[in-house]
């Protein structure tokens, strides 16, 4: 039986997301509370009363369009998710589709599981760059470093890419918390800023949004300045226009439309976490 999950699901809910992607209990519950939402999250019901496969839809608004991020999937060991998962998504499509949302995104693994997608309409619209890039040294270079209110940087996100794929704020703000607890750090100036973690003598942004190239640079050289790190390994959207051409493309999301097309060159999809 398929039903939305209740608060008394939440322990179970956390064992099978901890099972399936690891991570501590606690930031596992802030993830299915605040980022998800208990109200948004699909559970497979057993033989007894306990979840045993569990998918979130999670509302989402990209411009005047409403839309739905599936996420989390997780299932117990007994249950087939590579058949429950396309059966679950069928239904959903359908049944928001039926409430006038208008697309619904998601993260794929794998190739196979991207081929599988596409059966179910899903499109590969919203693939990333990644770009591998020494770092020039410049001691000039000026920048801050954990700044920004979650506030500021969705205001800022949305200056840069106004046709983001937004999360609400509170839920932004648990993003961020959990990120800030794995290392994140985050560089930025007025014209631009990036989100990254250390990784020995390289830098791998989450997101790096900038004026122009020029100033992207500034802000991974300030970056350096501050970790010795003298690589950087950037996530880019394909349309993005920093280092515009630069680096291998390689699948992130995909989009099915619920109600009819729309365009989609100027969408943003980036969830982060």
């Amino acid at each position: 039986m398929v039903r939305m999950a209740v608060a008394d699901d939440l322990q179970a809910l956390i064992d099978l997301r901890c099972a399936r992607y690891g991570g501590d209990r606690a930031q596992v519950a802030g993830w299915l509370q605040n980022v998800a939402g208990m109200d948004n999250i699909f559970v497979v019901q057993g033989d007894g009363q306990k979840p045993v496969a569990m998918l979130a839809a999670v509302p989402v608004q990209y411009a005047n369009h409403k839309g739905i991020w599936f996420c989390g999937a997780a299932a117990t060991q007994t249950v087939p998710m590579e058949t429950l998962l396309p059966r679950l998504l069928s239904g959903c499509l359908r049944a928001f589709g039926a409430k006038a949302y208008d697309f619904a995104v998601l993260a794929p693994e794998n190739t196979r599981e991207a081929q599988s997608l596409e059966t179910l309409g899903f499109k590969n619209l919203l693939p990333t760059r990644v770009l591998n890039k020494p770092i020039r040294r410049n001691l000039l270079a000026q920048a801050e470093f954990d700044s920004l209110t979650v506030r500021h940087l969705m205001e800022m996100r949305m200056r840069y890419q106004p046709g983001c794929i937004t999360l609400p704020e509170t839920a932004m703000n648990e993003v961020m918390t959990q990120l800030y607890r794995r290392g994140l750090t985050v560089v930025s100036s007025r014209r631009g800023y990036g989100l990254y973690y250390t990784k020995g003598d390289q830098m791998q942004f989450l997101e790096l949004q900038a004026d122009n190239d020029y100033c992207a640079d500034t802000l991974l050289q300030a970056a350096r300045e501050k970790t010795g790190a003298e690589q950087a390994q950037i996530l880019l959207a394909e349309n993005q226009t920093l280092y515009l051409g630069a680096g291998r493309r390689c699948g992130y999301g995909m989009i099915a439309f619920l109600r009819g097309e729309f365009p989609v060159t100027d969408v943003y999809f980036r969830m982060l976490l």
